[in-house]
């Protein structure tokens, strides 16, 4: 209740001024760890290791391995994303493999007990995180649409033939 009591006495402007320097704050508090082009950070079925990766400089691409045994790019992530979440809140093995498409890359390392205390004193923090998460979501849906027509496209032309 002290979150919605801070909010409602300094209005939305200078609440969340107040949750994004914390966040600042406490984001430079936790290690760090530089990267070059070509280094993977995880790979695909990896178990979790309780870490997630805030990007604080850098381009990595996010992929997943096809039946075939090549990596299909699902999407690029720049500074001010993060990824790993998901393993870190499931404690279930990688989805998809992180490598590095930049010449230099820079991450924060935010371990299982500082993503709980930031989750306990930081309500702007879960509200970005649930937000990545929906829109990870949607775009799982959008990509299962697209291969749920191409299945259709071959069954039409197997039952044509």
């Amino acid at each position: 209740m002290q979150g919605f009591t801070d909010f409602y006495k300094l209005g939305w402007n200078d609440w969340y001024k107040t949750q994004t320097m914390n966040i600042l704050e406490y984001m430079q508090n936790i290690s760090t760890q530089v990267y070059v082009r070509g280094d993977i950070i995880f790979k695909e079925g990896e178990p979790h290791d309780g870490s997630m990766y805030c990007i604080m400089q850098g381009m990595f691409a996010v992929t997943k391995k096809l039946p075939d045994g090549t990596q299909e790019i699902i999407r690029g992530l720049g500074p001010g994303e993060f990824f790993g979440e998901l393993s870190l809140l499931t404690r279930r093995p990688r989805a998809m493999t992180v490598s590095v498409v930049s010449v230099n890359a820079r991450v924060g390392i935010l371990r299982e007990e500082q993503f709980e205390k930031l989750a306990r004193i930081n309500a702007h923090f879960l509200f970005h995180l649930l937000k990545s998460t929906v829109e990870k979501l949607h775009r799982a849906e959008a990509r299962l649409t697209e291969i749920e027509k191409l299945v259709e496209e071959i069954q039409k032309k197997e039952t044509s033939e």
